[in-house]
């Protein structure tokens, strides 16, 4: 669960009264006098200013300008995300999330997600996953982050269907996933096809996907591509190579069986070849 507060970039009012006097708070606040942005901003805040709520907010959340007071930032910005205004409500949704308040961080995080944020609707699906324990509304907001190409929550709504028993489904996600890039998918899928879960069985491709996951530093795929090469599963047998996936995997087991059948010659040259391995210096496929 992301619990860091993100505030954005301090706003600009957009009112054209307003305007000019926004200029001399960020103005203020570059010069370094956080203390004049406050005096600026304050009475355009009391006027309903959405945008100087939100930037005095952020001033007396950080404490910028004096004391911290948690209170009068959370009013001010709870006023602006009333409005509407989409950084004040992430900043709602966040300070909700820190202070554990599951309940009110779906309230903010769902304000967000119904503009079809996906990193709102990802947020919103981890309250409900994690959080309000609500897998039912998690799988629906992972799936509408998902539909929009977002690879952690395409990972997400796999392992949540994964754990509903729905295999083939989270194959099906793990994939997307991993062709994005995503590590963890990677493996996942890699798994599902050497052991025909969700997948047809196919060792070939299922050493592609722990190569792939391995080369970015994966310890668990690391351990898994060396016993398929050791094996000769899903291409050649390459023990030198799964001798070298063993060592950057730290995989003490593996690598003192590979080394009882391999001549000493044969170690160091697997032993020379590790880091190559693993910065990419070498294919070790």
């Amino acid at each position: 669960m992301r619990a860091l507060i993100w505030l954005g970039a301090l706003a600009w009012a957009s009112a054209v009264g307003a305007q000019v006097r926004a200029v001399d708070g960020l103005a203020a606040l570059d010069a370094g006098d956080a203390a004049q942005a406050r005096a600026i901003w304050t009475p355009l805040a009391a006027r309903g200013d959405v945008l100087a709520q939100h930037n005095l907010g952020v001033l007396y959340l950080t404490g910028q300008g004096g004391a911290r007071d948690l209170a009068r930032a959370q009013g001010l910005l709870a006023a602006a995300a009333a409005q509407g205004h989409g950084p004040a409500q992430q900043a709602m949704a966040d300070l909700a999330v820190e202070a554990g308040d599951w309940a009110l961080a779906a309230q903010w995080y769902g304000m967000l997600a119904e503009t079809d944020a996906p990193a709102a609707q990802f947020t919103l699906a981890q309250v409900k996953d994690q959080g309000l324990r609500d897998p039912e509304a998690a799988l629906r907001w992972y799936r509408a982050a998902a539909d929009q190409g977002m690879a952690e929550a395409q990972f997400s709504l796999g392992a949540l269907l994964a754990e509903a028993g729905a295999e083939a489904k989270a194959a099906t996600w793990f994939e997307a996933a991993a062709a994005q890039g995503h590590v963890l998918a990677q493996h996942n899928l890699a798994v599902a096809l050497a052991e025909g879960v969700g997948r047809a069985q196919d060792m070939e491709a299922a050493r592609g996907w722990y190569l792939r996951a391995a080369r970015a530093g994966h310890a668990p795929s690391m351990h898994n591509l060396a016993l398929m090469q050791a094996r000769g599963q899903g291409g050649a047998q390459q023990v030198r190579h799964a001798l070298a996936w063993a060592l950057n995997a730290q995989s003490a087991d593996l690598s003192a069986a590979l080394r009882d059948v391999m001549t000493q010659d044969a170690i160091r040259a697997a032993e020379a070849l590790a880091p190559d391995c693993l910065q990419g210096r070498a294919a070790c496929d």
